[in-house]
């Protein structure tokens, strides 16, 4: 009786504790995975006690106790709204069988009389638990992994949808073997039966582990390099892109922008680069095939742990993310000797953010913390460095606030100093003054740095997010959530056949929320479906968007003279707004000839010839030039130059002139791009843009002397 009363109140109590700790309180993967570790070493040592009759009802009840662990996380799943299909999923694949495995071991073990039967047991468990996630872990690019002692690790946490996998169920197909092969093994000679299921079950072994691979229970260097068939060569780096998503201006546009960054990254680190060494830079189709072969979805990755280096980004990332990744991997040369990095995560994404400056487009680091009403202390800026104060925050704001720091490290310091702390996240021995003292300095220096409402915006933005052990119900994605994120696929994979069924599908289910309404308007309007699109409109859509895009379609249809009169009925309240992507709204639309080249280069990339694009307004000129350098068209890029120097520059199309001059550089046309530059010089810019500005110099630069 006080056995009995001792395995229900220890894993209610396991149970009760696990609700103190965000994502444990959650009827979900992270539970499950402490659940199958518990349950795991509780039938191991249960087992090692018992005689050699009657295993199974015990294991079952065993079963029963551990899955009591999980009846806390669940009610307050329950009432909080968080209950989900993959949650009772990784309740029932993570810890059932890993209970199974560790009672076969201990059986196994007992049966064959090993000394000191218990401490052997576990010593094997957790040899298996750790030692072949570490072989797998230093040996192959992924980041995901199976384990049949805690079942799975689905990849990085702030990816947030977790679900239950196929090679999930194949892999616990393969630990179920081995639960039926641990069981048979004592007595395998006794009976014909035995033989035959000993037999079976080592012949179903063999064909699941020649099929690891395929099944995706493990990712091979050699197996992304077949899936991602473009091999691109340069001096510093082997690239792998996928051959349906690149054309070969797109491979060797990112091939340049890699050994660009490089360069750029080995000098501020002052890094003597070895001879030889290359890195592999794998670039996936988008995220979701990123998910599937390595187990990263939106997140972009560097392995700093294995000798090989290597990046993992998918394309619709490359843009944001490049120089950022690039950093983890050169920063490899003065990480520590056991992984590479640092065992401060703030100061391994510090100095990438720092060097590659990407929180925003349009305010500085510096400015986004100045922006902030306090700055962090030196106690918060030494638990923002800790592994534990980084993550407990949004990743945008650890970010940020580590970049910043890093940033005035690196400008005020030399960079040695900077080396000498990042392995064991050292100030004190590295720098001439204390910790404090740097960040007192800091401080001084944001004093000085001018913002403005943009700053303010964008600051409170960053710093609005919360993070993923700070949301209700991390891992719960709604029935709207999961169409929105298969639309997105198909957009990514520029599937428009399967972007419209899914999108109509959303729109079915979710008809009066205008977002997706937008997007399923705009979908019509892609494929043509004016009529369709014409009749969902009525008086309740109050997004301008949606205003817009009913003017659209109303020009799409043929009827011009009433799209005129939308316009013409809406241009007082586009003037109202204060958001600048409806302030050029009117002029794209302004005539029939503007508006049909404006909607041809937006739903149908059709770029309009030079002799047509000189008669175009300037709006509409800048917003058709933008999408021939989003897509790498080049063949009238000198002659749209031509035309767009006729024009004053404003700040406003900034993001485009960039855009643009980048393009023409990659091109070659480096006299068009000189004068470019010097005029965007001339422009009163915001100290975000400036820096974009100084980027592009640079890469003229090296654009003219690779050529």
């Amino acid at each position: 009786m006080r056995n009995f009363r001792l395995h229900i109140t220890l894993p209610l109590f396991i149970g009760v504790l696990m609700l103190l700790f965000p994502l444990l309180r959650d009827f979900h993967f992270e539970s499950a995975f402490v659940a199958s570790i518990v349950g795991c070493f509780w039938g191991a040592v249960t087992a090692i006690k018992r005689t050699s009759s009657g295993d199974f009802s015990p294991t079952v009840k065993i079963v029963c106790y551990t899955l009591l662990i999980g009846l806390p996380p669940f009610l307050f799943s329950l009432f909080a709204g968080c209950l989900t299909f993959d949650g009772f999923g990784f309740w029932v694949l993570l810890p059932v069988p890993s209970v199974f495995f560790g009672t076969g071991i201990a059986r196994l073990v007992r049966e064959l009389s090993f000394p000191k039967p218990l401490i052997f047991s576990i010593t094997l468990l957790l040899i298996l638990s750790v030692v072949g996630w570490l072989v797998e872990f230093f040996t192959l690019p992924q980041v995901y992994f199976f384990n049949h002692v805690w079942g799975t690790w689905p990849g990085p946490i702030y990816d947030e949808t977790l679900k239950v996998t196929d090679s999930l169920l194949f892999f616990r197909w393969i630990t179920t073997l081995w639960i039926v092969l641990l069981w048979v093994l004592p007595n395998w000679n006794s009976s014909i039966q035995n033989k035959m299921i000993t037999f079976l079950a080592l012949a179903s072994l063999l064909f699941c582990y020649l099929n690891l691979d395929e099944m995706g229970v493990i990712t091979s260097r050699e197996t992304l390099k077949e899936r991602l068939a473009i091999h691109q060569k340069t001096q510093h780096f082997d690239l792998y892109f996928d051959e349906s998503s690149f054309n070969e201006e797109e491979t060797e546009y990112w091939s340049a922008k890699h050994e660009f960054h490089f360069q750029q990254i080995v000098e501020e680190l002052n890094i003597d680069w070895p001879k030889n060494r290359k890195i592999e830079s794998f670039i996936y189709a988008n995220a979701w095939q990123k998910k599937k072969l390595v187990g990263a979805k939106f997140t972009s990755y560097v392995p700093i742990w294995l000798e090989q280096d290597q990046l993992h980004i998918a394309k619709q990332q490359l843009d944001g993310v490049l120089k950022h990744e690039l950093v983890h991997a050169i920063s490899k040369q003065f990480g520590n000797n056991l992984f590479n990095g640092s065992w401060s995560i703030g100061m391994i994404e510090g100095v990438a953010e720092a060097i590659a400056a990407d929180a925003s487009r349009e305010s500085t680091l510096d400015q986004i913390i100045a922006a902030e009403d306090s700055y962090p202390t030196p106690d918060q800026m030494k638990t923002a460095l800790s592994n534990a104060g980084f993550y407990s925050s949004a990743s945008s704001i650890s970010y940020t606030t580590a970049g910043s720091f890093v940033r005035y490290l690196l400008n005020n310091y030399p960079v040695d100093n900077f080396k000498r702390a990042y392995p064991n996240n050292n100030f004190e021995s590295a720098y001439p003054v204390s910790f404090d003292t740097l960040v007192e300095e800091w401080h001084k220096q944001l004093d000085s740095v001018k913002v403005d409402s943009i700053d303010q915006q964008i600051s409170e933005f960053i710093f609005s997010r919360r993070s993923l052990f700070q949301k209700k119900c991390p891992h719960a994605v709604s029935k709207e959530a999961a169409l929105w994120d298969k639309y997105n696929f198909h957009m990514a994979n520029r599937d428009s056949a399967g972007a419209l069924q899914t999108i109509n599908e959303l729109f079915e289910t979710n008809p009066d929320n205008q977002l997706v309404k937008r997007d399923w308007i705009q979908q019509q309007l892609q494929n043509k479906k004016y009529a369709t699109a014409l009749y969902a409109f009525n008086e309740t859509d109050s997004l301008l968007t949606l205003e817009l895009l009913h003017a659209d379609a109303l020009f799409l249809s043929g009827d011009y003279s009433s799209a005129q009169k939308f316009m013409e009925a809406l241009t007082p309240k586009l003037a109202l707004s204060n958001a600048r992507n409806f302030k050029y709204s009117h002029s794209l639309r302004s005539d029939s000839l503007n508006w049909s080249a404006f909607l041809q280069s937006r739903y149908n990339n059709i770029h309009p010839e030079p002799e047509l694009f000189a008669l175009l307004n300037y709006p509409v000129q800048l917003v058709t030039t933008s999408k021939a350098a989003e897509f790498h068209h080049s063949k009238f890029l000198p002659d749209y130059s031509a035309t767009l120097k006729k024009h004053s520059l404003h700040s406003d199309w900034f993001d485009i002139y960039e855009q643009f001059v980048d393009q023409l550089i990659f091109h070659d046309y480096l006299n068009i791009a000189d004068k470019w530059l010097a005029q965007l010089s001339e422009l009163t810019l915001r100290q975000r843009h400036k820096e974009r500005l100084e980027e592009l110099y640079k890469w003229k630069i090296f654009i003219a002397q690779t050529n």
